[in-house]
């Protein structure tokens, strides 16, 4: 009775301890924050003007650094610029909330910065219970097509007086780009918008017309600038859109349009079938579309050869179809070419490219496409992808972190809005997935169709960061969706050691073409989760910089772990296990100077986690073609950076005290001989003397 007494005290212990770390560790962007809030402004050199004396020499002047005005949104078109107030920069802001003690500093010293910039907007959060500041909305850089959709720009914005004086004459057309109608009165309350539309979002749109914000980029410089920083503490009943959010809308084709899709299918008729009579019953003479279809089979068995040309002759040419099209060559598996094949055998103005897995649900979906296309500034368009019978999210956008693309908010149910209407409404992404992507022609073949070095992954990744890097924006249509029966045409990747090893080549051949968007996405900020394993866009869970953390010191125990059972309910993920300069700089970067790092989750099933203290293990193994196996019974353990994971605790609801299941360990240089050591954990009962190991297939490779 005495022993369940004590433990009974000390699992309270434990339980109290895990439960002030968890407090911490989710207040982390609070403090972070507030912190941020103390640290004095960077300041920036002002602008030079050089004047040219009548003896020719040339003297250099300091432009005089700018005034900020502050002017609330209700005040928008009181303001009277004349000349004389062209240093003075005008800092719009919302009277539902505060600006930070900080924040005129910042816009000021962001302009003497950001010559090339008139117009800017920042980040923002909202003021919680106790002055606590709670869910920040990390916005995108410039995004027109978002803009368009929703007010995202939110509670302030600045700009230099110059451009608010010239930008007047914008207005009509603001009114009719935000869907009013202007009838050339000053006041907003005379235009033809919603109520809740402010004044505010009226004169942001003349400033983004002025700047031409609308338009295709030069190339990878934004007309609209913005400050990655929270610089508002938005009061909570206030709404972050100001009443014009992300939403489902009806649109008109700018002119009547012929599009090709392009399929790549084998083996799979059925499949085919269905997709086929998806899109024709979905499709409407009514939306001035017209359309063929070409089928391109890289080597299908003769009976199904056969019941393809059944099945593609009994598809009607109706609701636009004029015909299909079906093109057989036996050859290895390149989607790329095959999508290059597919756009050469075809002469409509736009291409689709379409999964033959794709079922297409409800009528609009292809005019909505192709409005979206029609614009200028916009490159590839995607669609938003369900699994079927169910409202889970396949595809949303693409987002770029830090170690490459990946399908934010996959296997989330749609049911809900995420992160600010993230998989509502139209939105610029950095890339969207080739299952579904339409483009114009003419797009298509200035930036050379797809990559047809990368084989399998990534072509329609690379496809869209091309079209980013020629000035275009790319657009997710996520007030659309689709049905994805994904991986019905070629098999699931992680399922096979050989798949995954190309694709880890195909991943590093993209980031090597694209080498300046290592960890760099305009469409998703750096403080969102940088973790490609964390499906949810979330504010980064830890704020301490990995550079930040410090190496773990090694224990050697030569005879393995003593007095540990090895057991399967001790589960270990393993997200990344590499060199330190790889994780830092990118598939460019070499060396291994700065030491070796890996992190992940673990976790024991059926247990109370917070009684558990774990530590990385790392045993030498030989590898060879019939597998890898011990050199000997030599384990190095090394203690763990504690890294708290919400999302895991939101996977593992049936698991008691998970929310501190990450790990992260960095490793010096030269701790570990040259060679390849298995990678496992170890977690101790502190109430008890259970201790458990176990091991993953996860390899780290340390180099000579």
């Amino acid at each position: 009775m005495l022993k369940d007494i004590a433990k009974s005290v000390l699992v309270g212990k434990r339980v109290s301890k895990y439960n002030k770390i968890v407090k911490a560790k989710s207040s982390a962007y609070d403090k972070w924050q507030k912190a941020k809030e103390k640290e004095p402004v960077l300041t920036a050199e002002a602008p030079i003007s050089y004047e040219t004396l009548e003896t020719g020499e040339v003297v250099p002047h300091k432009l005089p650094e700018p005034r900020v005005k502050v002017v609330p949104y209700a005040k928008v078109w009181e303001v009277s610029v004349d000349k004389n107030d062209d240093n003075v920069v005008y800092l719009f802001v919302s009277p539902k909330g505060k600006l930070t003690k900080r924040a005129t500093e910042v816009v000021k010293q962001y302009f003497i910065a950001h010559p090339e910039h008139n117009v800017v907007y920042g980040d923002e959060d909202e003021t919680g219970k106790g002055g606590k500041y709670i869910h920040p909305f990390f916005k995108p850089d410039w995004s027109p097509d978002s803009y368009l959709n929703a007010f995202y720009i939110g509670s302030f914005f600045a700009c230099r007086a110059a451009t608010l004086r010239e930008s007047g004459g914008e207005y009509d057309n603001a009114v009719r780009m935000l869907g009013g109608t202007a009838n050339k009165k000053n006041s907003p309350e005379q235009v033809g918008l919603e109520a809740s539309l402010l004044s505010a979002d009226v004169l942001f749109c003349m400033l983004a017309i002025h700047e031409h914000a609308f338009a295709k980029r030069t190339g990878v410089e934004f007309p609209i600038g913005h400050i990655r920083e929270v610089l508002f503490h938005r009061s909570p009943e206030q709404d972050v859109f100001y009443g014009r959010n992300y939403h489902n809308s009806r649109h008109m084709l700018l002119k009547p349009t012929t599009v090709s899709i392009v399929i790549p299918s084998k083996d799979h008729p059925e499949v085919l079938k269905r997709c086929l009579e998806s899109i024709v019953e979905t499709t409407s003479e009514k939306d001035n579309i017209t359309y063929d279809i070409v089928v391109l089979d890289n080597g299908s068995d003769a009976k199904n050869r056969v019941r393809y040309g059944v099945f593609i002759g009994k598809i009607p040419a109706r609701n636009g179809l004029t015909k299909i099209n079906y093109l057989y060559r036996l050859d290895e598996f390149n989607f790329s070419a095959m999508c290059n094949k597919g756009a050469k055998n075809t002469r409509g103005e736009y291409l689709l490219f379409l999964n033959d897995d794709i079922e297409c649900v409800k009528e609009g979906w292809l005019r909505e496409m192709v409005s979206q296309a029609q614009l200028k500034h916009v490159g590839a368009v995607g669609a938003k992808l369900i699994y079927p019978d169910t409202d889970l999210i396949q595809h949303a956008g693409i987002a770029n972190v830090r170690r490459g693309p990946v399908h934010k908010l996959q296997k989330m149910h749609d049911n809900k809005s995420h992160y600010f209407g993230y998989n509502r409404g139209i939105h610029n992404n950095i890339g969207v997935t080739a299952a579904c992507l339409l483009i114009s022609r003419q797009k298509f073949n200035a930036i050379g169709g797809f990559p047809e070095e990368l084989k399998v992954a990534f072509n329609d990744v690379d496809f869209c960061y091309s079209l980013f890097e020629k000035g275009y924006y790319n657009v997710c249509c996520n007030h659309i969706y689709l049905r994805h029966h994904e991986s019905l045409t070629r098999g699931l990747d992680n399922l096979d050691p050989k798949k995954m090893e190309r694709l880890a080549v195909e991943g590093d051949t993209l980031m090597r073409r694209h080498a300046f968007l290592y960890n760099e996405d305009p469409f998703y900020s750096p403080h969102l989760t940088e973790d490609e394993t964390i499906s949810a866009i979330i504010p980064r869970e830890d704020y301490t910089a990995v550079e930040d953390i410090a190496y773990s010191s090694a224990s050697i125990h030569d005879k393995g772990i003593r007095g540990a059972r090895e057991d399967q309910c001790l589960r270990i993920g393993c997200e990344y296990n590499g060199t330190l300069d790889n994780w830092l700089y990118g598939v460019t970067a070499e060396g291994h100077e700065e030491g070796y790092y890996l992190k992940g989750y673990s976790f024991v099933i059926g247990s109370d986690n917070a009684l558990f203290e774990k530590r990385l293990l790392l045993r030498k193994v030989e590898r060879n073609e019939s597998g890898a196996g011990p050199v000997n019974n030599k384990v190095y353990s090394f203690p763990i950076y504690t890294w708290y994971r919400p999302d895991i605790r939101v996977r593992l609801q049936d698991q008691v005290n998970v929310d501190l299941t990450g790990y992260k360990v960095k490793i010096k240089n030269n701790v570990l001989e040259p060679g390849y050591y298995q990678i496992g954990m170890q977690a101790t009962d502190k109430t008890s003397r259970l201790k458990l190991v176990n091991w993953v297939p996860n390899i780290l490779n340390v180099k000579r």
